[in-house]
């Protein structure tokens, strides 16, 4: 098959089947392009989705929410059709299974990539899922939104750490789209929080655990991890996550809570043009 042979086109509302069962092939692994689809809608203006067909044969998949993209080939010539248009939309991420993601990064333009964060994606089951020691976590409401937000600002874990307004439309919109958030209170303030990033097609991902550095080693995150697991699985929602294998305390608090890794995920981020 010769590259010039595929074509690519933004799907629309009538492709929507054909994608779901595409997807669905490997459905853990397309978490995000299933579950956003159904959470915020095939029309949603933040969410967008390109298919590349060889005549009517799929042959790669691009999701972008906002500037966040996933990727889904099946043969390496469709692999410059994707990488063209994640330059156009002007992607400043690319993440999702390491064997899809890192060919694609040869075909970036030069000085483009910015760094690579390689973690482990894990699962747990509902028999699987093991007890925790209590730290009077709960789950939020939307009551809960001004002091999510504040310790959210406060997490320096990324480069481009969204500002107090955007974690705000965060959290707000987690919790008023189907998604779930966990916290646990100290000293008057939430000192540490986990929750949903998506949720939809049976799946959850679970992101954004952060605890304020004076209130970490003592539980926090994985008290908060464990109940948004529990709760999850008892909407018969299977629970995702990615975490640093280099991290020793992650490492350890996902796999006491019973986690098993299925593979590597990466994430790829992009300088500006």
């Amino acid at each position: 098959m010769s590259a010039a042979r595929l074509r690519m086109r933004r799907l629309t509302p009538a492709d929507r089947s054909a994608l779901v069962a595409y997807l669905e092939r490997d459905r853990a692994n397309n978490l995000f392009h299933l579950s956003n689809m159904e959470q915020l809608g095939f029309e949603h203006p933040d969410l967008r989705y390109y298919g590349v067909f060889a005549g009517d044969e799929w042959r790669g998949e691009l999701m972008l929410i906002r500037s966040n993209a996933g990727v889904v080939w099946d043969a390496p010539e469709a692999i410059p059709c994707l990488v063209e248009r994640l330059i156009q939309e002007g992607a400043g991420l690319i993440s999702g299974r390491r064997d899809l993601v890192e060919p694609l990064l040869d075909y970036l333009p030069a000085g483009r990539l910015d760094h690579v964060v390689l973690t482990h994606y894990a699962t747990v089951t509902a028999p699987g899922l093991r007890p925790w020691p209590a730290c009077g976590e709960r789950l939020a409401t939307l009551a809960d939104v001004e002091a999510l937000s504040d310790l959210y600002a406060e997490n320096a874990l990324h480069r481009s750490a969204p500002t107090h307004s955007e974690q705000r439309r965060r959290v707000e919109q987690t919790l008023t789209t189907g998604g779930l958030i966990t916290l646990v209170e100290r000293d008057g303030r939430v000192v540490s929080a986990a929750r949903t990033s998506a949720v939809g097609a049976g799946m959850a991902m679970i992101g954004a655990v952060f605890t304020l550095p004076a209130y970490r080693r003592r539980g926090f995150a994985r008290a908060c991890t464990g109940l948004l697991s529990r709760a999850l699985l008892d909407q018969s929602l299977e629970p995702y996550l990615n975490y640093d294998p280099l991290d020793p305390g992650a490492s350890r608090a996902y796999r006491t809570l019973g986690y098993e890794d299925i593979g590597e995920w990466m994430l790829a981020f992009l300088r500006p043009a």
